[in-house]
């Protein structure tokens, strides 16, 4: 069940951030070319943690949110001002060369006829044009734009539209067909009477009708509230035939105090889980040693660590969430930051909440923003309360210069309207 990472600066099938800076290094005439130097010049910083910018450069992580601002900033721009990529690709080319560019009215020119350049952008087509992701129409109009613009084309789609990181899985569960197909029939052709449909597929103790009635009862979408209860004696039945979410969900309901402990049945249920290749039930096994509720109802830190590195392994979001709150509570606070960081880069909103509080606390208000901001566009149902005060207080004091944000009373208690109905 592990995911199998593609190193994407080793594979010529994806026009990523990690070929490019591969390629860079491989074409420039300083051999001592450092992937943090490339790295600081591209997205124009001094100070960033080497562990970060190895997995940015060999591609087993997205890229940042603040680092992808940065981009969709400047491309906005590149709208309206073709030149402001230029101190960019200049400080490219002076690591490049091994010499120092000075920008001036000759600087476009210089650029456009770099030779080091135009291999660079060579080699990066031949890779663009096995890259399953992009259009025809868009590698041929790459070939016919000049050097400065087609790098940067490049740049931009390798930052903001490369979805990294690539990975391959294999997925090993049992598949009921004759409940798959009546349970696909209603899900695929049904419509008013969809819900209607699902409760006397339940009947017969479908169970993937079973599960989906379970997640519509946890979310309030069947009677326009949540009905616990409802909701566990749908995944129940769905976890009697083995359904990898039902189980998880079973002892889920239970550890969260939504329904009553029984220890038995949670415990059964969560292993189910496992057996079945739940990533989320990895986590929650690492919670029940965090907590002390297993078997030995002993509490250890170093178990619960194992099962939340291993749900972290399969790229589930609340792993990173719960590994950085171990570090947190024990005082290392960088270290946490780390893992919220990953967790925020997958957009999971308390993980995004975090690392802004994290730049706050360290007075870079303007990154802060960027992650707060993002907070708040995650799904309804995954939203958290916390980044709407923390936005609404830039807005009701005095703004932020940093942000290029100015004070707006409405804005701020739009916010403060919202940050109350989800407390």
């Amino acid at each position: 069940m592990k995911k199998n990472y593609i190193k994407m600066n080793d594979n010529d099938n994806y026009l990523s951030f990690g070929n490019l800076i591969n390629i860079i290094k491989k074409v420039s005439n300083n051999k001592n070319a450092m992937q943090t130097e490339l790295f600081c010049t591209i997205f124009n910083v001094n100070n960033v943690n080497a562990t970060t910018i190895n997995n940015y450069c060999i591609g087993y992580r997205a890229i940042g949110l603040e680092y992808k601002k940065t981009y969709v900033d400047l491309k906005r721009k590149y709208e309206t001002d073709k030149l402001v990529y230029l101190d960019i690709v200049l400080g490219i080319l002076s690591i490049m060369d091994d010499i120092i560019y000075i920008k001036d009215d000759k600087s476009l020119d210089l650029i456009n006829n770099n030779k080091k350049l135009k291999e660079v952008i060579i080699e990066l087509l031949k890779i663009a044009s096995n890259d399953e992701h992009i259009e025809k129409t868009k590698l041929n109009k790459l070939k016919n734009m000049n050097s400065y613009e087609s790098f940067i084309e490049i740049l931009n789609h390798c930052i903001l539209e490369n979805n990294q990181p690539v990975y391959t899985q294999s997925i090993n569960i049992k598949i009921n067909k004759e409940e798959l197909n009546e349970y696909l029939k209603v899900k695929l052709y049904y419509g008013e009477s969809y819900i209607n449909s699902l409760i006397e597929l339940s009947k017969k103790d479908n169970m993937y009708a079973c599960a989906e009635l379970g997640s519509l009862e946890f979310d309030g979408y069947i009677s326009g509230k949540t009905d616990f209860n409802k909701c566990y004696e749908y995944y129940y039945k769905a976890a009697l035939k083995d359904h990898p979410k039902g189980c998880w969900m079973v002892a889920n309901l239970m550890l969260t105090g939504r329904v009553k402990l029984d220890f038995n049945v949670m415990w059964k249920f969560l292993n189910k889980s496992i057996e079945l290749g739940s990533f989320a039930g990895y986590n929650t096994l690492g919670l029940c040693y965090l907590r002390g509720i297993n078997k030995e109802n002993k509490k250890d830190i170093n178990e619960a660590r194992k099962y939340f590195q291993i749900a972290a392994e399969h790229g589930y979001a609340y792993a990173f969430n719960n590994l950085g709150k171990t570090y947190e509570d024990e005082g290392n606070i960088e270290e946490a930051y780390k893992y919220y960081k990953i967790s925020a880069d997958m957009n999971e909103c308390w993980a995004l909440n975090k690392v802004g509080e994290y730049y706050r606390k360290n007075k870079d208000l303007k990154t802060a923003f960027i992650y707060y901001s993002k907070a708040i566009e995650a799904p309804i149902t995954e939203r958290i309360k916390h980044p709407f005060y923390n936005l609404a207080k830039y807005y009701y004091e005095n703004g932020c210069e940093e942000a290029n944000i100015k004070k707006d009373i409405n804005k701020a208690k739009e916010l403060m309207n919202i940050y109350d109905i989800l407390s």
